[in-house]
């Protein structure tokens, strides 16, 4: 399905992979196509999809390439199903994914709609522990508690404390198996989510819970290098991203030495190029690790002057039936006018549908709403700055924060 992988082996190869030095982990520039291209893979499979998927949406804003439409695409999709039935992991993913993209998960608004996941996830989450007091396990698996601790630690919710002492307890009872054998996805996520904790995170009424979580992050450490085969890889080649997330946040709990960082690196980028992350999942899960970051970074995004507002008018008063339509979006700061159709569009496509055709002078709308323009009859769509008629088209025109522009259903 994805040949990006098999065309770009014709002209390159991996043997360069032996030149990471053992003294850094990072993938060398000569290789950094691979890396492009699992990010390539991921954009276009988003473009593709009508479901939200909350770990690619991570895995892009990590990456920091210029993923806008895709990401705008995944968070609207996440918005759309905000309200809907979720097991706590999913939720916890939906919060992640969200913070990652400059949004606040505590206040998801679209048409109709207007959710606070935070609250969700705290409800949910507090599910998972009345399950483990009452039978022993939690309602799902502790991989989801994981996720629900990570994503309650970079929200600084009160209920952190519990999720995280229960997640801690786990790890020390040994229950973070499958199938009779220690989970690397659960044993690297949980570690993530108790180093969130860990790192500042521990309020004072909480410092008698650092030994736990010294302890239990000691334990899962130890346990995941345990799994670590002859090339590099941990556990399996799927759950080696995870795990060297985890191993990258603990080195304070390995000795020296200990996790041979680069030789893990150079079998996962041999994979990549035998197509081990074809599959949106795998390639979501390994691509942090390939730029040298992990879901704790999602705390420090920085999302200051990323965006910018436009408010939206749609008028007709030329041709029955007469309507007027208004809206409010944000756009990616420097976009054009057509991104803010597009937006618009996106999130009521019943009122601000539109067209465009190609023209010398780039993209002209030639109707919106279904109102189309007409040469015999004279008709256009206008476009203004207030009341200014910009002398832009859409694909050029870039409006300023807080502008208002218009487009009115005209005659010449």
């Amino acid at each position: 399905m994805y040949v990006f992988t098999v065309i770009l082996c014709v002209f390159c190869t991996v043997t360069n992979a032996a030149s990471i030095s053992s003294g850094t982990c990072s993938v060398p520039s000569d290789q950094q196509w691979l890396v492009r291209g699992i990010q390539t893979q991921l954009e276009n499979w988003a473009s593709l999809q009508s479901k939200p998927d909350p770990s690619v949406l991570m895995a892009l804003n990590l990456a920091e390439g210029d993923s806008r439409s895709a990401i705008k695409k995944l968070v609207w999709l996440i918005k759309e199903t905000a309200g809907t039935e979720m097991t706590s992991g999913k939720v916890a993913l939906n919060v992640l994914a969200l913070r990652s993209s400059c949004q606040d998960p505590t206040d998801v608004s679209i048409p109709e709609k207007h959710v606070n996941l935070v609250q969700v996830l705290e409800k949910k989450t507090k599910e998972e522990i009345q399950n483990i007091d009452t039978s022993g396990t939690p309602k799902t698996t502790y991989y989801q508690l994981a996720l629900d601790t990570l994503a309650l630690c970079v929200e600084r919710s009160p209920e952190l404390g519990t999720a995280a002492i229960h997640l801690a307890q786990a790890a020390l009872d040994d229950k973070f198996k499958f199938q009779g054998r220690f989970s690397v996805d659960t044993g690297a996520m949980a570690s993530l989510a108790l180093v969130c904790m860990y790192e500042g995170r521990i309020s004072s009424q909480q410092r008698k819970l650092t030994g736990t979580i010294q302890d239990a992050l000691a334990r899962i450490t130890k346990q995941i290098l345990n799994e670590e085969w002859n090339n590099g890889i941990l556990g399996n080649i799927y759950s080696t991203g995870l795990a060297m997330q985890a191993l990258n946040v603990t080195s304070e709990f390995q000795s020296a030495g200990e996790w041979n960082c680069p030789k893990t690196l150079k079998e996962v980028l041999r994979e990549v190029t035998e197509g081990a992350f074809s599959s949106p999942v795998a390639a979501a899960q390994i691509l942090p690790s390939l730029v040298g970051k992990t879901y704790l970074d999602v705390r420090g995004i920085t999302c200051t002057s990323q965006t910018v507002t436009v408010h939206y008018t749609v008028i007709n008063e030329l041709k029955e039936p007469h309507f007027t339509y208004s809206i409010t979006v944000q756009v990616p700061k420097d976009s054009v006018l057509l991104a803010v159709l597009e937006a618009a569009k996106q999130t009521n496509a019943s009122e601000f549908s539109f067209e465009t055709e190609e023209t010398s002078w780039g993209p002209m709308v030639t109707s919106i709403h279904g109102l189309q323009a007409s040469t015999n009859e004279k008709t256009y769509w206008q476009f203004l700055r207030g009341k200014t008629p910009l002398e832009q088209g859409v694909g050029s025109y870039k409006p300023r924060d807080n502008e208002h522009i218009v487009a009115i259903f005209s005659r010449y």
